[in-house]
């Protein structure tokens, strides 16, 4: 709004006298990080700090509210809008799903599955929704209705008028998502196997143009604004960030790839197994959640054989693959796994996992529909329990005394 791309703040005189301001130690040895709490998880940069999130949230959200109200908005709003875009999102895919590919799913076993995978989704985003998850949450809101978008374009009747402007939506959210946070954004991979569905119906060279200029375009913003921040087309400000890491030595790719940290992390973060547990109470790997481990039936033969009727094999492959694309780019970026980067392969599991249960449903029994209602019920009362478990300045960290209370409450005093 001032024409400016840095934040109007005073740089403290010893910031700039240290020889590496990206080394916490040498923050701390300083006293910078005690008393300039305020440039944690800030860019620092020739002089200048910077939000190295992306600016989408602060282009579509932070800089209007502020035009129109006066005000700033507080960060844990910003995640409340994009949550409950990203909701209603999942529940239109979700529903789309079922009646292209899964009419005999009971409504049932639809709206409580819809419930649950969402919820797993979104848990985290209202467990601790300042800060962190608002980038987060914008980069999930642009991701599922991008996949929405491309989804009704390519399995949509034939010859409808929306087709393209489904194409061009799908295209401009999915290129959003990268100007929200790079590592969600990963999710595009699923367009992949859509695309010869896709360029079947149509003038391909007018379905490469409408859907490939949003991306060039977003591509050549973000570069755009890159380099005018960093000198750099490539650098978000990530490597300038001043927080419990020096980033700034992580160095190349190449150099920094390590092969057993890759396997580590992937344990970790699927299934929470941990080398060096630090017994913080953490929650453990993706896999806990129980609604999560349907998939599984995909190597069932009657369930492969459908899949392979419906021409889904690319998609289940896709959604089993980008998740794990995703967590090998976030051990690789990161000084360690967290919980809040997990939102971010959740709701490509939930995707994945509705696949499941609608092949399962295809039965027809009524016993099917009754357990996955009944670990629908469970997923629910998992999620909730991610708040009375201390972690990331959440409810639980914040008010133990109130914890025992609570969880009183939700058992019915059992």
């Amino acid at each position: 709004m001032k024409g400016q791309l840095y934040l109007d703040e005073p740089i403290n005189p010893r910031l700039l006298e240290l020889k590496n301001p990206y080394d916490p130690k040498a923050r701390d040895a300083a006293g910078l990080d005690e008393q300039d709490v305020w440039l944690w998880d800030h860019a620092f940069y020739k002089g200048h700090v910077y939000v190295y999130f992306g600016a989408v949230p602060a282009i579509f959200v932070f800089a209007p509210y502020k035009l129109i109200v006066g005000k700033n908005l507080a960060t844990y709003h910003a995640t409340q809008i994009f949550s409950a875009i990203f909701i209603v999102g999942m529940f239109a895919l979700f529903f789309f799903l079922a009646k292209k590919f899964f009419p005999r799913m009971s409504f049932a076993a639809y709206l409580m599955s819809s419930v649950a995978l969402t919820l797993v989704s979104i848990s985290y985003c209202t467990e601790a929704p300042a800060l962190y998850c608002t980038a987060i949450s914008s980069g999930l809101c642009a991701e599922v209705w991008s996949v929405y978008f491309f989804s009704r374009a390519a399995w949509a009747e034939d010859g409808r008028r929306k087709f393209f402007a489904e194409i061009f939506f799908g295209a401009t959210l999915g290129a959003l998502a990268f100007a929200c946070k790079p590592t969600v954004a990963l999710a595009n991979f699923l367009i992949l196997p859509l695309l010869p569905k896709i360029f079947s119906k149509d003038d391909a060279r007018k379905i490469f143009l409408v859907g490939f200029v949003p991306y060039v375009v977003t591509a050549a913003a973000l570069m755009t604004y890159n380099f005018l921040r960093f000198d750099n087309v490539f650098e978000f400000g990530q490597t300038y960030q001043l927080t419990v890491a020096d980033q700034h030595a992580y160095g190349k790719f190449s150099e920094r790839f390590n092969f057993s940290a890759q396997v580590d992390g992937l344990l970790q973060n699927f299934f929470g197994v941990e080398n060096n547990f630090r017994g913080d109470n953490k929650p453990g790997g993706a896999l806990r959640y129980i609604i999560f481990w349907l998939p599984i039936f995909f190597l069932t033969p009657k369930i492969f054989s459908a899949l392979k009727t419906k021409k889904l094999i690319g998609v289940v492959l896709a959604l089993t693959f980008t998740p794990i694309l995703i967590t090998m780019f976030q051990i690789h970026w990161t000084p360690f796994l967290l919980e809040r980067y997990r939102p971010e392969i959740y709701w490509l599991l939930a995707l994945l996992t509705f696949f499941a249960i609608g092949f399962l449903s295809a039965a027809r029994k009524k016993f099917f529909s009754f357990v996955i209602c009944l670990l629908s019920v469970v997923t629910i009362f998992q999620c909730l329990n991610i708040f009375f478990v201390p972690n990331d300045f959440n409810f639980a960290a914040i008010y133990p005394e109130l914890r025992p209370t609570l969880l009183k409450i939700l058992t019915l005093g059992f």
